[in-house]
């Protein structure tokens, strides 16, 4: 059976399509869940265009992105490897026409095996208070809620942050469930 989807760095090319899935991803999901004067900025495609160009040219980012057998992009993870004191997963995201059929695990299972063969053993992330379902994927990929801490991007919202002490099981792991 050919896989549904495959994983590869992301191209030039490819940016306005992840930025259209992130802004899709933050409209429907951080909606109910963070003040509209906070999201708004984040729901600017030009700006968000921007933001993502800049985060690019950060030493150490990584940009992965799901593409189906067309060659559409469906999802990425954008991730930091040199992160201290781990390596941090800041955007996960696959568009909300493709959920549920395995992209986003794919995207976890690549970004850990990128990692391992750069010699990072664990991943930290953090979770939207109150995005139940991105919690259920992640405890479903073996991450384990530590605590909960303010977000960076915004005053007075949390968010849950997840880690994985082993890479190796998530990087290896054939039979978790799909996203």
């Amino acid at each position: 059976m050919t896989p549904q989807f495959s994983i590869r760095d992301a191209v030039a090319e490819d940016l306005e399509s992840v930025r259209d899935i992130k802004v899709d991803n933050w409209a429907e999901t951080y909606r109910p869940l963070v003040k509209p004067a906070v999201l708004e900025p984040y729901l600017d495609p030009p700006g968000q265009l921007d933001a993502l160009r800049e985060q690019l040219v950060l030493t150490g980012t990584s940009l992965l992105v799901a593409v189906d057998a067309s060659g559409m992009v469906v999802g990425f993870a954008l991730f930091y490897p040199r992160h201290q004191p781990e390596p941090w997963m800041e955007s996960l995201h696959v568009a909300l026409s493709t959920r549920d059929r395995g992209a986003g695990t794919l995207l976890m299972r690549a970004a850990a095996s990128r990692l391992l063969a750069g010699g990072r053993r664990s991943l930290r992330l953090g979770v939207v208070v109150g995005n139940v379902a991105a919690a259920r994927f992640y405890e479903r990929l073996g991450g384990v809620m530590i605590g909960e801490e303010p977000v960076d991007w915004a005053e007075g919202v949390r968010h849950w942050i997840y880690r994985w002490p082993d890479l190796e099981t998530l990087a290896t792991t054939a039979g978790a469930p799909a996203e």
